[in-house]
């Protein structure tokens, strides 16, 4: 902190919230009138905000932090700033001083207060103005001041009720100073915005298979044809297959023309998004063509600038179109901006974008170089998220005879990325050098060691109600609920993405990280703190020695979850001493289950948890997490 503008900033803010808080607290109270000597001591600790509510407590309930050590300690004089007590009261409570040689009192009079110790008060001298005890006689020097004259104070009996509120002396609200130059709160920028938008469209559920489309389309056509011919007196002008909703309709039949609706509607919904990917495709590709013509018409006619081209040819647009000249040049703005990310991002970006990208194209906001070139380092990232979840999406470039075979195979994590934007490689030869046999099944439950367990389950947890094993009711131990894998009949919603419905995608990705930890996992989408990230699956055994498990118990049996060759996308958390994520044991439905659970993460943030100390104890190992905090540097414990 050495520029001028950040010290001068710490100076009003101190002055803002510490010193004229102070001054006040000084002028309301009535303490400081009954001190000879009053002193004000300064003591200022430097903390973390994180650590709060860690330091010591002492006898009167004050925290203090549990250092001891403070910043700054120094002492300053009131006595020359705040008046002390008036001679007639000093006369009228305590022995007259006579003055005179060889003359004193019985005592020297002892201050209310004992004066600071040596050691906390070395940076304190009184001013000569101080009072002070006189060297030859003890006799206190009393110095006049002029000093404003106090008010008579009213007392006020008080009342015998409670619950009375009382309007404070100071009563006026002071207006906060105005500061300029103050940093104000980082909000997410456009472009943040845009990119989550992308990831959280490819982990969604969307369809966009045009081959889908089509078919709702052509069955929609030939039940509309059906339908007329069979009922031509038929006049509500309803569409085929999603008339009225009957309201005589017994409970089968409504249960089952519900559904045939929400099919209906699910379709059409899925269709209508796969025509907007389809729309800003085209248009992108129409902004090629525009200026590949006006290009050929420049060279056409080498006396026309390349202005009067653009106009011309920007004319004849306008005359297929049917739109103003105005209303084509705002469009045309916008589907340049199709064409800019399209060309940074590829065509993923503009096909999953969703609607956010026509008010990112609008308005522009953080729409420069920089950002493309952020975009253009995600373009692997996200083709191969796409091509993995959503095998078909490229058919939808077949429009602009693109080649529609993806890139990309297999499952999402089977791939690892790079934060460079590299090409990313396949996961098993990221461990060849170290195991040259590597290969990993990905879960989606744990699998029972029938070797070790049978055909037993160890993370079975008997209800807390005996009756509720007749029942066949399960009821949740932290929220009350009950739990059912039927998302009509389950309460329960501790974890709403992993258990009592479908599971969510989850927006994470393997990449390789950049300072010898192999590989890691990266949110690419924001977890609000206590949103589940992932269950920790894998091969549920127990006595293993010399390799990575996860270790927990149930009552009197304690069993492992190995995900050396079977498991999901939790195997690739890293360790770090300042984690933002932590694994907590859920019991769903009396089965235990180990749920990596945020702790508030960012997007594009590495998802990291403490593995412990019986991890680390005798560990010969170097933790590399890289924290300040690192209590793993040189090894296990």
């Amino acid at each position: 902190m050495n520029s001028p503008k950040q010290l001068e900033s710490l100076h009003r803010g101190l002055s803002r919230d510490i010193l004229n808080h102070v001054t006040e607290a000084l002028q309301d109270s009535s303490s400081v009138e009954r001190l000879t000597h009053p002193v004000l001591r300064f003591e200022v600790f430097l903390e973390d905000a994180n650590d709060g509510g860690e330091g010591d407590r002492d006898n009167g309930g004050v925290v203090t932090p549990a250092s001891r050590k403070p910043l700054v300690s120094r002492l300053l004089d009131l006595s020359g700033i705040i008046a002390p007590a008036s001679p007639r009261q000093d006369r009228a409570s305590s022995p007259r001083v006579r003055a005179g040689a060889g003359e004193s009192s019985a005592s020297p009079t002892v201050p209310e207060h004992p004066p600071p110790s040596p050691t906390l008060c070395a940076s304190y001298s009184p001013t000569s103005s101080s009072a002070s005890l006189s060297e030859g006689n003890g006799a206190r020097k009393v110095t006049s001041r002029l000093r404003p004259a106090r008010a008579d104070i009213t007392v006020v009996d008080s009342i015998d009720s409670q619950r009375q509120m009382q309007v404070p002396a100071r009563s006026f609200p002071k207006r906060a100073k105005v500061d300029n130059e103050a940093a104000a709160t980082l909000q997410e920028a456009s472009l943040d915005k845009f990119i989550v938008g992308i990831w959280e469209q490819i982990h969604g559920g969307i369809n966009l298979d045009p081959q889908s489309m089509l078919d709702q389309w052509q069955a929609a056509a030939s039940a509309g044809a059906t339908a007329n011919a069979s009922r031509i007196s038929n006049t509500t002008g309803c569409t085929p297959g999603f008339s009225h909703f009957p309201p005589m309709a017994g409970p089968i039949e409504a249960s089952g023309l519900f559904n045939q609706s929400n099919s209906f509607c699910r379709r059409i919904t899925q269709a209508s998004r796969t025509c907007r990917s389809i729309e800003v495709i085209v248009q992108a590709r129409w902004i090629e063509h525009f200026e590949s013509y006006v290009n050929l018409v420049a060279s056409s006619n080498p006396s026309m600038s390349i202005k009067k081209c653009r106009k011309a040819v920007l004319l004849e647009a306008c005359k297929d179109f049917g739109w103003t000249e105005k209303e084509m040049r705002n469009r045309m703005r916008i589907w340049s901006g199709y064409k800019e990310i399209k060309d940074a991002g590829g065509w993923v970006a503009i096909v999953f974008a969703g609607i956010g990208i026509y008010r990112f194209c609008k308005y522009r906001i953080g729409f420069d170089a920089e950002s493309m070139q952020s975009l253009q380092a995600l373009r692997p990232r996200m083709e191969v998220a796409a091509d993995t979840l959503h095998p078909n999406w490229r058919r939808l470039l077949a429009i602009v005879s693109e080649s529609s075979e993806p890139r990309y195979t297999g499952h999402p994590h089977d791939w690892v990325v790079f934060p460079c934007g590299s090409d990313p490689v396949p996961l098993r030869s990221t461990y060849l050098s170290r195991d040259p046999l590597f290969s990993f099944e990905h879960l989606d439950e744990s699998v029972i060691d029938v070797r070790v367990w049978g055909g037993d389950d160890p993370r079975w947890v008997p209800p807390p109600i005996a009756m509720a094993c007749f029942k066949a009711a399960f009821t949740c131990r932290s929220c009350g609920q009950e739990q059912s894998d039927d998302p009509k009949l389950n309460a329960c919603y501790c974890f709403p993405s992993l258990f009592g419905g479908p599971r969510a995608v989850n927006p994470v990705q393997v990449f390789r990280t950049s300072n010898g930890r192999n590989n890691g996992l990266q949110a690419l989408a924001p977890f609000d703190r206590g949103t589940a990230i992932g269950e920790f699956v894998g091969l549920v055994t127990n006595d293993l020695q010399d390799v990575d498990v996860l270790s927990s118990s149930t009552g009197s049996r304690t069993y492992q979850i190995w995900q050396g060759k079977q498991g999901n996308y939790t195997r690739f958390v890293n360790h770090s001493c300042r984690p933002n994520a932590q694994f907590q044991s859920f019991v769903w439905m009396s089965i235990e289950r180990i749920v990596l659970v945020s702790k508030g993460i960012s997007a594009g943030q590495e998802i990291t948890v403490d593995y412990s100390e019986n991890y680390w104890r005798g560990l010969d190992k170097e933790c590399l997490c890289g924290e300040n905090s690192c209590r793993y540097r040189t090894g296990g414990l």
